[in-house]
């Protein structure tokens, strides 16, 4: 009751932007997103919820998924600390960053970028695979170009989003090579706290990418309110690396500001929605003649699986 009556109050004054009343936790998170804004009822009601579990034993290979290009000029954005996560933008003006390819059958603009991470090296990612959880997600969105202007309307409409989702695993003592996420963690220190915003000068969307062909694909929805269901997910089969002092980084950043830092920033994670008979495709072939385990969802991939189950779900559609 006394929940009902403080979220009462909340919805009462909360007229102006809902963007900045949600979170990820208590009377303003995730069991009430739907609540606090009849606009976002889908977050409470939909059926083609995300993130998910992504279950190997589910897959279905598909021959007529196509390589996704990203196109990899460098791009201006700035990264900023809403409070609930942090959020890349790219500044008005660039050039296009196109998505197209795999399930998409329209032509994709980019237009942000959504980071997740948990307060441990194995509990950010807000999809999973097998159950298992990755120290972080990172969640690329562009919106049909060719039928909206942008991914505010876009989103509200069937066919209208696209997000490519890349999971990161820990991984200390390697060679890391220049990418993308260098750059923007790098900048990390100007966003400490909420409302903190800084540019980030050249970003190569393509160079955040793991190097892979290989993913996974699905309709769902964003994962932030109001959970449109309008999004054609693409999960890849790779991840991408980075150092534990790396997610340090990130764990540093604060829901609050500097008079009042609150909780940290991390654990940004939507609880994952059931999976409701929707198709898990993918491009990955397996060779039905080989028995052995696949590497391809491997601990430094993903997760590994017999290559049998693969078989048994198997079919070119």
């Amino acid at each position: 009751m006394n929940q009902l009556i403080c979220l009462i109050s909340l919805i009462s004054v909360t007229s102006a932007n809902w963007d900045h009343w949600w979170t990820y936790d208590g009377i303003s998170g995730p069991a009430y997103w739907g609540l606090i804004n009849p606009a976002w009822t889908m977050c409470n009601k939909g059926r083609r919820q995300s993130p998910i579990n992504l279950d190997t034993s589910f897959l279905v290979y598909d021959n007529t998924l196509t390589r996704v290009a990203v196109d990899k000029q460098p791009i201006q954005g700035r990264i900023t600390n809403t409070g609930q996560s942090l959020v890349y933008r790219i500044d008005d003006g660039q050039l296009a960053i196109n998505i197209t390819g795999g399930p998409l059958a329209y032509k994709y603009q980019f237009q942000e970028i959504y980071f997740h991470w948990g307060d441990t090296d194995k509990s950010g990612s807000e999809h999973t695979v097998n159950h298992k959880q990755f120290a972080a997600e990172i969640q690329i969105y562009g919106f049909n170009s060719q039928l909206y202007t942008n991914l505010s309307v876009a989103k509200e409409y069937p066919g209208g989003v696209v997000a490519l989702a890349i999971l990161v695993h820990i991984k200390d003592g390697f060679n890391k090579e220049k990418s993308g996420l260098e750059d923007i963690i790098s900048h990390l220190s100007g966003v400490i706290y909420r409302g903190g915003s800084t540019k980030v000068a050249a970003l190569s969307l393509a160079s955040i990418l793991p190097r892979t062909d290989e993913y996974i694909t699905y309709e769902g929805s964003t994962t932030f309110p109001g959970c449109w269901e309008t999004t054609t997910w693409i999960v890849y089969n790779r991840p991408i690396y980075i150092s534990k002092h790396d997610l340090d980084q990130f764990q540093r950043l604060k829901q609050g500001d500097r008079l009042q830092e609150k909780a940290p920033l991390g654990n940004n994670l939507r609880p994952q929605q059931p999976l409701n008979n929707r198709g898990l495709r993918t491009n990955i072939a397996i060779d039905s003649q080989k028995i052995e385990k696949s590497e391809c969802l491997d601990p430094s991939t993903l997760v590994k699986y017999e290559a049998s189950s693969w078989i048994n779900k198997h079919s070119t559609l």
